[in-house]
């Protein structure tokens, strides 16, 4: 029985799932999502899923109702038994996807940081709500400068949990976090990254909004406000639905609407791309021809 994984990352759009599907086909393998959009049940068109049929190779997809959370603890208690039990059948986990939390989480490690009061959790929410984000960045740059310099300072839900740990604990995150074990030790693993520039990018972005428009999304959206309510489909982790909500309910028009989808879509893509690029050993292709070559090299494929 080998331990190799295989890690395939990048910035959404970049054919990463395509990719996958290929090697899927050439080695004997288990599919492993890592995305943080994908465990939505019901939001499929928006999320790019993969298609059905086949999605049933997946794991790791479809896993909540829209409203409900998924965390990064989360992720590492379902997706650990499933790469042992791939290991086990002497199969090829492939984690694949742009959630580089999720990643870090299962490879570096998650802090057992005791459960945060629900009283403070509610206070700090009521604070964003009231004053914005400015403030409890400015405490969380006093409390924690070594988590506020590396978490991505524009995501409330980020901040607020560091400056949550802070205050509950005593503790800067950044402690917790150094106390940390891996969830999961491979033997060998590969990690590979599909960046096709920042142009051709933008135009897969574009084309995927598109499609996705085309293929139903707005209908879609629709279906899921009128049974899970607008606040559990705006809540979910999902890029466009709070922007076709907003159409829906008169807000902007269909145009309006894609154009500030597609910047979102962009503007996520650039983080992911500046979080992944910081990353060591992570060998970067433009296609899924190299990708697919870099691995015939490293002995992934036999």
């Amino acid at each position: 029985m080998k331990r190799d994984l295989l890690v395939i990352i990048g910035p959404t759009a970049s054919g990463k799932t395509a990719l996958a599907e290929q090697v899927h086909q050439q080695r004997p393998s288990a599919l492993i999502s890592v995305d943080s959009q994908l465990v939505y049940r019901e939001m499929d068109i928006g999320t790019a899923k993969p298609p059905k049929p086949g999605r049933e190779a997946w794991s790791m997809v479809d896993l909540v109702d829209p409203g409900q959370s998924f965390s990064a603890g989360e992720f590492c208690r379902r997706s650990v038994p499933l790469i042992e039990s791939a290991w086990a059948r002497d199969l090829l986990p492939i984690l694949v996807g742009g959630t580089g939390l999720y990643l870090k989480a299962l490879l570096d490690g998650l802090a057992e940081i005791p459960p945060i009061p629900a009283d403070m959790r509610a206070r700090m929410e009521a604070e964003l709500q009231e004053a914005g984000l400015a403030p409890l960045l400015a405490r969380l740059d006093a409390a924690d400068p070594e988590a506020a310099s590396s978490l991505d300072r524009k995501n409330p839900r980020r901040v607020l949990r560091a400056l949550e740990v802070y205050e509950a604990t005593g503790q800067p995150l950044s402690e917790w976090q150094k106390r940390t074990k891996p969830s999961l030790v491979p033997e060998r693993s590969v990690w590979l990254g599909l960046d096709p520039g920042r142009e051709a990018l933008e135009e897969r972005i574009l084309a995927r909004v598109d499609a996705c428009l085309t293929a139903g999304w707005l209908q879609e959206t629709l279906e899921l406000k009128e049974k899970w309510g607008s606040e559990a489909v705006g809540k979910s982790a999902a890029i466009g639905y709070p922007e076709l909500l907003a159409h829906l309910d008169g807000e902007m028009d269909l145009d309006q609407a894609r154009t500030a989808i597609v910047v979102q879509t962009r503007q996520y893509a650039r983080r992911q791309r500046t979080w992944f690029r910081a990353q060591n050993d992570i060998h970067w292709h433009a296609d899924a021809a190299t990708a697919l070559a870099d691995l015939s090299t490293n002995h992934f494929l036999s």
